[in-house]
């Protein structure tokens, strides 16, 4: 069942044990901030300005690292991988749509956790989607920690993902992507 996003402007599946963040805290307008506070996994969606300075194979790395700065990630921020995401892939965009899927890892803390030992290593799945006509990047994010540090607030009650269950959840993010849907571009006349 799909989600709808930024008042019904956009919808797209989102799993059934994630919870709607904006329900416990402030989130930006730009965004939509979904967490499985049982997994500390979390899924972002972003309204973000067209990266002119980025070409469009470069636009998943610009906004992995965006990201990874945000996240105050450490040395231990890496891209796997960037392809070009299809048509069958997510299917509702309109044909001439850059996406790209980037996956990565990055070592990050929670709530300004200072300790060395409180960094966890999360596998981040990235999806962008470039609609240079709306000056507009969508960026979808999805974080899954694989180790939670010994120090973390996460430390005694998350268990880290086993590889099966990264496994569900690329299989999951490639699910939300099939279903995303814009239902109507005036949002991005904001």
């Amino acid at each position: 069942m799909s989600r709808e996003l930024f008042g019904g402007a956009i919808s797209m599946y989102i799993p059934p044990s994630f919870v709607d963040v904006s329900n416990i805290r402030d989130v930006p307008d730009n965004q939509e901030v979904f967490a499985d506070l049982k997994a500390d996994q979390s899924i972002i969606i972003e309204i973000l300005q067209f990266i002119h300075q980025a070409s469009n194979e470069d636009a998943a790395r610009y906004h992995f690292e965006s990201v990874a700065n945000d996240n105050d990630a450490e040395d231990l921020s890496t891209i796997h991988q960037i392809t070009q995401l299809t048509s069958q892939e997510v299917p509702t965009l309109p044909p001439d749509t850059q996406m790209y899927f980037c996956t990565g890892r990055q070592s990050v803390a929670k709530f300004n956790e200072t300790d060395p030992d409180a960094r966890n290593l999360v596998n981040v799945y990235l999806a962008v989607f470039r609609l240079p006509k709306y000056d507009t990047d969508i960026v979808i994010t999805y974080n899954i920690p694989i180790f939670i540090g010994a120090k973390s607030s996460s430390n005694q009650t998350i268990q880290p993902a086993q590889e099966e269950n990264v496994q569900i959840g690329i299989s999951e993010f490639k699910r939300m992507l099939k279903t995303f849907k814009i239902n109507d571009y005036e949002l991005f006349a904001m």
